[in-house]
């Protein structure tokens, strides 16, 4: 790893750090609060410049395209949900979100900060990833993992502004328990199967006690004008993360096709990436036939957010196995 590459990587993390921060802090504090949330929202600026600058370094480095092993996806989902979000709030007045994109580009950098150093240095390509598909395929499902994080994150501040504040906790509950278990997946020996079933059971746990509670109202809580607010930019993030999901889905067959000789084997991840799409399918029907509230709209985009990560993260880290398996580190 260059001194570019890695001083550019820790701005982008330290700056991640700093926003959010800055972002808590802009709640705490009523007189500055504006002056504060724009703050936050340059030191995400650095942050996302700094990350495209490393990204961008760390691929001249190899001499390749920079996304062939888990660290460096982490590193772009990191820039596709900042880079997400200061789109949408020039979009859309969403700053208070900013806390929590910045939360989850944190996040995603501990995480990776954390992995074996194999994983942070160049190394060759795996044989499965030497193709040009690579850069094809990837790309979009990153970037479509990124939006509908941010859509699942929409549907929390959603249920906050709808003053649903018991389902917002089932939800809470479920998502944190799905991150414990990716995490203990990926650094410790615990058995596959409790890490399957901790996450697999908390997300049906926790979806099932925020469905039970969503018409527990915390009238002191609502804000009509802001729930809706958020209620849209949930929906927009998906309309953009759903034809990248799309596209990745499709050029992940004719990549399989390409490499195995079938376009559909059925594979563990495969199977799980149709079933986030039909979710999001699913959302967007209810979405436009206006079929349900918006509170329970924001559950299925929390469901939906959960089945991104299990796909995305779960099935390396929890054991699922499959053609896909290619991307552990032990």
């Amino acid at each position: 790893m260059s001194e570019l590459q890695l001083a550019m990587t820790n701005t982008a993390g330290i700056s991640s750090v700093m926003s959010f921060w800055v972002f808590v802090g802009s709640n705490a504090f009523r007189r500055p609060r504006e002056l504060m949330l724009k703050l936050g929202l340059v030191v995400m600026v650095v942050g996302f410049l700094a990350l495209t600058v490393a990204i961008g370094a760390r691929g001249v480095d190899a001499g390749r395209f920079p996304l062939a092993n888990l660290y460096e996806s982490l590193l772009w989902f990191a820039w596709a949900v900042m880079g997400g979000f200061l789109i949408m709030q020039r979009l859309y007045p969403i700053l208070h979100l900013g806390w929590l994109a910045s939360l989850a580009a944190a996040t995603m950098f501990l995480y990776g900060s954390w992995l074996p150093a194999s994983q942070h240095e160049i190394s060759p390509l795996v044989p499965a990833l030497v193709s040009y598909w690579r850069q094809i395929h990837v790309p979009p499902l990153i970037c479509s993992y990124a939006m509908f994080f941010l859509a699942g994150l929409s549907g929390l501040m959603q249920l906050w502004e709808a003053g649903r504040v018991r389902s917002l906790a089932w939800s809470l509950g479920s998502l944190m328990l799905g991150c414990t278990a990716i995490a203990l997946g990926t650094f410790t020996s615990v058995d596959t199967f409790v890490l399957q079933a901790m996450f697999v059971g908390g997300s049906i746990a926790g979806l099932t006690g925020a469905l039970l509670n969503l018409k527990q109202v915390m009238r002191t809580r609502v804000n009509a004008e802001r729930a809706e607010l958020y209620d849209e930019v949930a929906y927009r993030a998906i309309m953009i993360g759903f034809p990248l999901l799309t596209i990745g889905i499709i050029t992940g067959g004719l990549w399989a096709n390409h490499a195995w000789g079938t376009y559909w084997s059925w594979d563990p991840k495969e199977s799980m990436a149709l079933v986030t799409w039909l979710s999001y399918a699913a959302y967007i029907h209810l979405r436009i036939h206006r079929e349900c509230s918006a509170e329970k709209l924001s559950l299925v985009t929390v469901a939906g957010m959960l089945l991104t990560l299990l796909t995305y993260l779960g099935f390396n880290s929890l054991g699922f196995g499959g053609l896909h398996s290619y991307g552990r580190f032990k």
